[in-house]
């Protein structure tokens, strides 16, 4: 899941770089909610990245030990991975709503997982 979290951000950015932003009608011009929503999901998904990385790098150590993460740690990063996924389908498809809700989900089991893993 997280290979899915890092091809949506790098999607998100090769596509940027091949294509040139086409001139906006006012039909299509995004509103600052809108802009805000995928601004908040993309720097979540690279937060969480970054903390599965460390948690990868931790469970090799333990590993290397005869030991592994917590079972909660495992269950905590799969329920951030399918609201930031659920976030995604619902910004795809304009339910700004639904997608706060799913980034607020996201957001608290985030920071529930970095607490587990020692961090800030």
């Amino acid at each position: 899941m997280t290979k899915c979290l890092l091809a949506l951000l790098l999607a998100i950015g090769v596509a940027g770089a091949q294509n040139p932003p086409a001139p906006q009608t006012p039909a299509q011009a995004q509103t600052p909610a809108q802009k805000e929503t995928k601004r908040r999901l993309a720097l979540l998904a690279t937060r969480a990245i970054a903390n599965f990385r460390s948690a990868d790098s931790i469970e090799a150590s333990l590993s290397a030990h005869g030991q592994s993460l917590h079972p909660q740690l495992v269950t905590l990063r799969l329920r951030i991975e399918a609201a930031l996924d659920e976030a995604q389908g619902d910004v795809d498809q304009g339910d700004l709503k639904s997608a706060k809700e799913d980034l607020d989900t996201a957001q608290a089991l985030l920071d529930r997982y970095i607490q587990r893993l020692g961090g800030a």
